[in-house]
């Protein structure tokens, strides 16, 4: 009924890369962690024997059966039937490097700009071995990552990254924000270049063949497997956290350990997977970052996304200035966030933020088609209860300060859509607008809750 994979996208940026629940996925994971943040240059020989019949079966119960399934069409509970044996089978062919991923199921989600965006679908089997290589690969390089990285990690969310945004922004000497938007990422990671990244820290040969494995398992399409050098599969448990190594290396501890150290003045970067607002005191150091970033791509296989790539002044000053002369401020998107520039109740110049105008529309339009599926084949009560919980979901990412209005208007046009789809049910027309909003005071939607503060220290 709620169109399965149709919210994928909002939904990875939204939550971890991963269910956490259940237990920890044993002992020797656990000492990888606590000897990584000791030693945080620690080189790693020897990583297979992880994947042991006991981390396996964590790592089963740990994966979410609710998820679509891929190629060879088995569900978790169908898995789980023989799962002694699958395990124990499992086992055998990790440790005689006799095990080959299957290719991912390919699904296509339409991008607000007209392209579509493609998502992978793994088996049970291969979520398993993702899911224990994921433990391993973030016990390793989760001590080492920057702070103002925030995208797929533990205990960090979008709003963590908001917050950082609004407290650089406002506290720090920053005048210039350079909005950074990598041009289809995921699709484009070199996969020599991932893996001579993570041979820095990593020596175990065939630890790293399964990861090379991994990567080039192929993308099942219609009637062909395709296989390709380039790309690691958006929906996979494990690409998020080779996102996150792969560019915690090539821009975060650059940025930190080499452009900040020839800039003037002031600089910062908060990253949020492969969204990016670098921040600077200066001109020209956000220039001269901005000549010399794409040369540090390129040298990786990747490059920006020029449309989405933008310099602009976005400081107190120029704000105030702007403000004062009647002009208006410029404004940027990060996460789907509009930043803007307006006075506080007591007339001081501060930054507000609302729903990006590009993620309302998109929002509506999935509502749409979605309310046009749904109108004719489902009892009301139901298609009600599912409209609720699209609501609350929105609210729950989108509840941040200043943006209750946007909330507001966002409710507004989808109860008009509701409204509209209700009556094509059939030829009679079920409501009128009195009697609508009756119904609708009987059995309420959810409304917009308290709003996250992205002011808190």
């Amino acid at each position: 009924m709620e169109r399965r994979g149709a919210h994928i996208v909002d939904r990875l940026m939204e939550t971890p890369s991963a269910h956490r629940g259940g237990k920890k996925a044993a002992t020797g994971v656990e000492r990888i962690a606590s000897h990584a943040r000791r030693n945080p240059e620690e080189l790693y020989t020897v990583l297979m024997h992880h994947y042991s019949v006991e981390n396996l079966r964590v790592c089963y119960e740990s994966l979410d059966g609710k998820k679509a399934i891929g190629v060879d069409g088995m569900s978790k509970e169908e898995y789980g039937e023989q799962l002694e044996g699958n395990l124990e089978d499992l086992h055998r062919r990790l440790r005689r490097m006799a095990y080959r991923p299957q290719p991912v199921r390919a699904v296509e989600i339409p991008k607000e700009n007209g392209s579509m965006r493609r998502l992978g679908i793994s088996c049970t089997e291969d979520k398993i071995v993702q899911e224990m290589t994921r433990r391993i690969l973030e016990a390793i390089y989760e001590p080492v990552f920057i702070e103002t990285s925030y995208g797929f990690r533990p205990k960090r969310s979008c709003h963590d990254a908001l917050r950082r945004l609004n407290k650089e922004v406002m506290d720090k000497p920053v005048n210039w924000v350079a909005d950074l938007d990598l041009a289809k990422f995921f699709d484009t990671m070199p996969h020599k270049a991932i893996v001579t990244v993570l041979r820095i820290r990593i020596k175990d040969e065939k630890f790293l063949r399964l990861i090379i494995r991994m990567l080039k398992a192929g993308v099942q399409t219609p009637g062909i497997v395709q296989y390709d050098e380039q790309g690691s599969p958006q929906g996979s448990i494990v690409s998020p956290v080779i996102a996150n190594i792969f560019l915690d290396y090539v821009l975060d501890k650059w940025f930190t350990e080499v452009v900040s150290q020839h800039c003037r003045g002031y600089s910062a970067i908060i990253r949020y997977a492969d969204d990016v607002a670098a921040m600077f005191e200066r001109e020209e150091d956000a220039r001269r970052f901005m000549g010399v970033l794409p040369r540090r791509l390129e040298k990786y296989g990747l490059r920006l996304n020029e449309h989405k790539t933008h310099l602009l002044a976005f400081g107190k000053g120029n704000a105030r200035r702007c403000l004062q002369s009647g002009e208006r401020p410029p404004t940027f998107d990060f996460l789907g966030i509009t930043h803007y520039w307006g006075r506080s109740r007591k007339g001081k110049v501060r930054i507000k933020r609302k729903t990006s105008k590009k993620r309302i529309r998109r929002a509506l339009k999935q509502l749409n088609l979605w309310l046009g599926e749904v109108c004719s084949a489902y009892r009301l009560v139901d298609i009600w209860k599912v409209m609720g919980m699209k609501l609350r979901g929105h609210f729950n990412y989108f509840g941040v300060s200043d943006n209750r209005q946007a909330l507001i208007h966002y409710k507004d046009k989808a109860c008009k859509l509701l409204f509209k789809w209700l009556n094509r049910r059939s030829q009679r027309r079920s409501f009128t607008w009195a009697s609508f909003l009756r119904y609708r005071a009987r059995y309420p939607l959810p409304r917009p809750g308290r709003l996250v503060c992205l002011y808190a220290s």
